[in-house]
């Protein structure tokens, strides 16, 4: 009889400790996450509308995201505009009689070219965009555009004469405007930049123009 008694004390003392776990563990769960949701709550997303700078290894930078809606909006302006003017002249030929093979021809062709450009313009905004780049270097400006014929260019602070921007209503509304340097034979541009970006990318090729023309 001692020998049940102490046994069944045993599995009494055995068996507090495991159904203690479940509530300890509640417990300790519950201060774990007491403790992570004030860490949790200082985080803030980023800003609306606002895009990271992003530099790359090389120096080479790249424009704004949201440059390919830019590009996608002006040229399917440009090929509405297109296609109207085909329209008025076809009118035109149609109504004095000129509608021969040759008015035909030329006319069919524009309509054409304006509708494959429209067509493929998502795809030529992709690779556009991806080999779109700048850098600003000690020395030089670099640029590089293009999509099917590719151009690269640098352009030495000594050969600037100044550097201005420009904005048309499509980009004023996303908020981008252009970086235009000033040479004497030729400009180039920085297709889009945000604006503050852009004044301060003025700015600091301006003052690179400066010192490079006085070390000369």
């Amino acid at each position: 009889m001692m020998d049940n008694h102490q046994q069944d004390r045993t599995a009494q003392t055995d068996t507090t400790p495991s159904d203690a776990t479940p509530t300890d563990t509640v417990q300790a769960d519950a201060t774990q996450s007491d403790i992570a949701e004030p860490a949790m709550a200082h985080i803030e997303p980023a800003p609306m509308g606002v895009t990271p700078a992003i530099s790359c290894a090389d120096g080479w930078r790249p424009l704004p995201p949201r440059v390919r809606t830019v590009w996608l909006i002006t040229e399917a302006f440009q090929c509405v505009i297109w296609l109207a003017v085909c329209g008025v002249i076809t009118a035109i030929c149609l109504a004095n009689g000129w509608w021969g093979f040759w008015q035909r021809l030329i006319i069919g062709v524009a309509v054409v070219y304006a509708v494959l450009e429209l067509v493929s313009q998502p795809l030529q905004t992709k690779y556009m965009y991806a080999f779109t780049r700048f850098r600003i270097g000690e020395r030089d400006l670099a640029t590089r555009k293009g999509w099917l014929f590719r151009t690269s260019t640098t352009t030495p602070y000594t050969r600037v004469q100044h550097v201005d921007t420009k904005q048309n209503p499509v980009q004023r509304h996303f908020g981008l405007t252009t970086v235009v340097v000033h040479t004497a034979a030729d400009e180039h541009e920085i297709a889009a930049l945000d604006t503050a970006e852009a004044e301060r990318i003025v700015a600091l090729i301006t003052e690179r123009v400066a010192a490079a023309k006085d070390d000369l």
